[in-house]
C-alpha cells in the first residue's frame, strides 16, 4: 500500500492531521478502558491503516510534461480499483492527470503503468550493475537475407525487443542497445523519416535520404525510448575496443553455436563485462533451445527471482512461481510486461499518432471495440477447413456479436492491410429501418459504426508533396503504431487468428494481474475480452 519514502511521508502527516482531530476521541477511549494515551492513538493508527488498505490502498497521481515524470504525490482520497474501468478503457485515460500525448506512447492505460516498479526491483551491488550485459542489436531491415531475418514490421520489431527483455531479465542481465552510427537504411532508420526532426535542406531527390540532426535517434531509437529499468543506466560496454563493426562480427560468429555464448572485454576504467551480443532473430532462436523450458520448469526458485526481476511484488513473485500450466505462465508474464512501461514509443511517434487516430474520427473518450483483419494472404489451414483463403468479415461479426443488445450504436475500428475490400465487404450487408446494419441470421438489435482508417501513404498531417521512400515509411509506421494502440485498448478485440506477430503483441497488452476485488475465482490474470474467429485461443509465449 505505501510504496517509497514519498508515500510514507504522507502516511505520517495524514495520521498526524487525524490525531490532531481525533483528540478528545483517544481521550474517551484511554479514559474508559485506562489505556495510557500513546496507546490509544496506536490503536486508533492501525483502525486507520487497516481503513486505507481495505480501500485498496492510495493511487499515486503524476504530474506529466510528455513522457518526463516531474513529481510524485499520494493522493489523500483512497480510490479502489475498478474491474469496468479495465474492461472499457478509452483512448483517454480519464484517470490519468497528465498530458494527453502520454496516452499514445504507450499500449496500455498509462494510470495501469506500475510507477514504482524501479524502487522495487532487487538490488545490484553498487558497481557491478554492468557487470553482465545483453547487448541487443535492432535488426536494420525487415528482411536481412544476409542473417535469414524474417521480421515484419513494426510488430516483429516489438515482439523481437519484448523477447530479448525476457532474456535479459531471466538471466538477470543490464539490456543496452547498440544502433549503428551509419545510415544503414536511407533516413537512418527502417521507420521511416518524422519531418520535425529534419532539415528541410537535407532532403535528397535521389536516394530518399535525409540529413539527420545530430541528436536524432536511428534504427529501432526512433521508433522507442528504452527503458532505463532495463538497462540499469549501462552504456555500450568496451567502446573503446569494439565499434558496432566489430560487435556485429562477434554476434554472428556467436549466432552459429547452439549453445549460449558470451564474450568477455575490459572498458576503458578497467572493469570487465560479460556480453550476450544478440539480434531480433538471436532472441527467437535462444528462446526456443535454450531458455523456454526452463522458464516453464516448476518448481523453480528461479522463476521467483525473475518474476521480481519483471517488477513483481514479493507475493506477485510467489504465485507466479506457482504457476504450472503454461498459458498461465506466459499470461502472467504478459501481465509483468504490460505495466513495466517497457514498450514506450518516442513522442514525436506518439504526437503523429494522435493526429493519425484523429482524422479517423474514432472518438476518443468512449470505449469502443476493434477487428483485426487481414487480407494479405493465405490462413495455413484454413483454406482447407472452410474451402476459403481469408476469413469472411461475416466469421467476425459473428465472433463479436456476443455482445447484449443495445439502443446505442456500437463504435467498432477495423484494422486491416485492405481497408477498401472491407468497405466492401460491409457494403453488401443490409441495413434496418433505423439505420443499423442487420446481421446475417441474427435479431436486428445492434447498431453498428465502423471506423477504418484510410491508405496510410496519404494522411493528411503529414508533409505533402514528398514522395521519398523514407517519408512514405513514416507513414506506414504511423498507421501500424495507431493500429497498435487501438486495438490494445478496445473493450472487445477479434482476431481472424493468431499467425500474425501483430495480433499476438496486441494480446500481451491486454493482459493484466488480477488484483481486482470480487473477481479472484478467475484467476491470476485477467485478459480483457480478446476472441479468436478461428484456430488456437492463446497466441503463445509474448515476443513470439
Amino acid at each position: 500500500v505505501m510504496t517509497g519514502m514519498s508515500a510514507m511521508t504522507s502516511m505520517t502527516a495524514l495520521t498526524s492531521t487525524t490525531a490532531m482531530t481525533a483528540t478528545p476521541i483517544i481521550a474517551a477511549i484511554s479514559k474508559h478502558t485506562g489505556l495510557p494515551r500513546k496507546a490509544a492513538y496506536a490503536i486508533m493508527s492501525v483502525i486507520l491503516v487497516s481503513f486505507l488498505i481495505w480501500r485498496e490502498g492510495y493511487r499515486i497521481r503524476v504530474n506529466v510534461s510528455s513522457s518526463t515524470l516531474l513529481n510524485f504525490n499520494i493522493q489523500d482520497i483512497p480510490v479502489p480499483k475498478n474491474a469496468d474501468d479495465y474492461n472499457k478503457p478509452h483512448l483517454l485515460d480519464a484517470a490519468w492527470p497528465g498530458h494527453d500525448n502520454v496516452n499514445f506512447e504507450t499500449l496500455v492505460q498509462p494510470s495501469e503503468i506500475d510507477l514504482m516498479l524501479q524502487r522495487r526491483l532487487p538490488e545490484i551491488e553498487e558497481g557491478h550493475e554492468c557487470d553482465d550485459i545483453l547487448l541487443y542489436m535492432p535488426n536494420q531491415l525487415q528482411n536481412d537475407d544476409d542473417d535469414d531475418v524474417n521480421v515484419d514490421g513494426v510488430a516483429g520489431q516489438l515482439n523481437s525487443y519484448l523477447m530479448a527483455a525476457m532474456l535479459a531479465t531471466y538471466t538477470s542481465k543490464a539490456m543496452v542497445v547498440l544502433e549503428s552510427k551509419e545510415d544503414l537504411v536511407p533516413g537512418g532508420s527502417q521507420f521511416g523519416c518524422p519531418s520535425n526532426p529534419f532539415s528541410e535542406a537535407g532532403k535528397s531527390t535521389s536516394s530518399g535520404r535525409f540529413n539527420v540532426k545530430e541528436d536524432v535517434p536511428k534504427g529501432l531509437s526512433r521508433l522507442i525510448q528504452h527503458s532505463e529499468w532495463l538497462s540499469r543506466g549501462c552504456s555500450v560496454p568496451c567502446q573503446n575496443n569494439h565499434d558496432y563493426e566489430k560487435w556485429s562480427n562477434v554476434r554472428k560468429k556467436n549466432g552459429k553455436s547452439k549453445f549460449v555464448q558470451h564474450t568477455t572485454c575490459r572498458n576503458d576504467s578497467g572493469w570487465e563485462s560479460r556480453v550476450l551480443v544478440v539480434d531480433g532473430a538471436d532472441v527467437q532462436r535462444l528462446f526456443e533451445n535454450n531458455f523456454k523450458g526452463k522458464m516453464l520448469h516448476r518448481p523453480s526458485p528461479t522463476a521467483y527471482n525473475w518474476a521480481l526481476r519483471l517488477g513483481a511484488k514479493k507475493y506477485e513473485a510467489q504465485t507466479f512461481a506457482d504457476l504450472v500450466d503454461e498459458e498461465d505462465i506466459w499470461d502472467f508474464v504478459s501481465a509483468l510486461l504490460a505495466r513495466s512501461d517497457v514498450l514506450r514509443f518516442q513522442p514525436w511517434i506518439a504526437k503523429d499518432a494522435r493526429n493519425f487516430i484523429r482524422l479517423s474520427q474514432l472518438p476518443m473518450q468512449v470505449d469502443y471495440d476493434a477487428f483485426h483483419v487481414r487480407r494479405d494472404g493465405s490462413i495455413p489451414g484454413y483454406e482447407e477447413e472452410a474451402g476459403v483463403d481469408v476469413i469472411p468479415f461475416h466469421e467476425y461479426l459473428k465472433t463479436w456479436e456476443r455482445h447484449d443488445c443495445s439502443d446505442k450504436a456500437r463504435i467498432i475500428y477495423i484494422a486491416s492491410d485492405d481497408p477498401g475490400q472491407i468497405k466492401e465487404e460491409i457494403s453488401k450487408y443490409p441495413v434496418g429501418d433505423a439505420g443499423n446494419l442487420i446481421l446475417p441470421g441474427v435479431d436486428e438489435c445492434h447498431g453498428l459504426r465502423f471506423y477504418l482508417r484510410e491508405d496510410s501513404t496519404s494522411t493528411e498531417f503529414m508533409k505533402k508533396g514528398s514522395t521519398s521512400d523514407c517519408s512514405i515509411q513514416y507513414r506506414r509506421t504511423i498507421s501500424s503504431v495507431a493500429d497498435l494502440i487501438i486495438l490494445s485498448k478496445s473493450s472487445t478485440f477479434v482476431i481472424g487468428e493468431f499467425g500474425s506477430g501483430f495480433g499476438r503483441l496486441v494480446r500481451t497488452f491486454r493482459a493484466a494481474l488480477n488484483d481486482f476485488p470480487g473477481r479472484e475465482e478467475e484467476g491470476p490474470v485477467l485478459v480483457r475480452d480478446t476472441r479468436v474467429v478461428w484456430g488456437k485461443p492463446h497466441p503463445g509465449p509474448p515476443g513470439m
